[in-house]
């Protein structure tokens, strides 16, 4: 909308662009099917291929961003961008509201649980989080 969260540097631009497609066609359908099969219908269903398979893609993919994140605050250097704020929501209700945390590994990927916490701390994700107001 403003400009704030993705450069106007052809070159960082696309990187911003680059992971944030990553994000939509990555880790939003796979930590949602991950999600699904987890908490809701994987224990009526006998056939645990399809858990394992979106279990085993959501590992890897955090495998993916744990590597991406090495030496870097943010997912692109030290800057914030949309890609930040499209991705930190999908590992956060993995780990919280999916309770996948254990069975991903989330302990495995050190650079992502670094990075979550660094975007959950951000002024502007509290307010998110707390929407609707809950009671403190």
């Amino acid at each position: 909308k403003t400009g704030k969260f993705i450069s106007s540097d052809p070159a960082r631009r696309y990187t911003t662009i680059q992971w944030l497609m990553w994000q939509m066609g990555g880790v939003g359908p796979m930590f949602g099917q991950f999600g699904f099969f987890h908490k809701f219908a994987g224990k009526e269903i006998g056939d645990k291929r399809p858990f394992e398979r979106y279990r085993d893609e959501s590992r890897r993919l955090l495998s993916v961003l744990n590597e991406r994140l090495k030496g870097r605050e943010y997912i692109r250097d030290e800057y914030y961008t949309i890609a930040d704020i499209a991705l930190w929501p999908w590992v956060r209700t993995m780990l919280g509201f999916y309770d996948g945390g254990e069975i991903v590994g989330i302990e495995g990927f050190p650079e992502v649980t670094r990075w979550l916490a660094a975007c959950e701390a951000r002024p502007a994700s509290q307010r998110a989080i707390n929407i609707p107001a809950r009671p403190e």
